[in-house]
């Protein structure tokens, strides 16, 4: 949280694509959904984001598998990622290409493509194990 605090705070704005998927990844797990609607893109933003109302999730850690683009001096991105988690003794994953674009020198998430990992799959991260014996614990 260190690190993302300062993003999070409004104290500086994240400088590429990749930070800001990771700082969204901590206001999840601190339930700040106005951080999450501060960077979401307006033309895809839900109207409301009220995240007090889900049921209580673990957060259990987040994995960038790969990022295109997104640095400081480019204005689109993207970062596929996999985020654990566990509600109620259930673990479960998301595993998703994430868009980003940058406007008046701030990084916006735009949208995302889920996609579903089988257990005995190979993982998306890249380390040639199956789902289940890597991401997917």
């Amino acid at each position: 949280m260190a690190c993302c605090g300062q993003y999070i705070e409004g104290e500086v704005t994240a400088p590429t694509a990749e930070k800001l998927m990771r700082s969204r990844y901590s206001a999840y797990t601190l339930n700040n959904s106005h951080y999450l609607s501060k960077t979401w893109h307006l033309t895809t933003s839900p109207t409301k984001l009220d995240l007090s109302q889900q049921t209580q999730t673990d957060w259990l850690g987040l994995k960038i598998c790969r990022t295109e683009a997104g640095s400081e001096s480019e204005t689109t991105a993207t970062v596929e990622f996999i985020a654990r988690y566990k509600i109620d003794d259930i673990s479960a994953v998301i595993h998703e290409v994430s868009c980003f674009i940058k406007e008046d020198e701030r990084w916006f998430y735009v949208d995302g493509t889920l996609s579903q990992p089988t257990q005995n799959g190979p993982c998306p991260c890249g380390s040639g194990k199956k789902f289940k014996r890597c991401c997917g614990k």
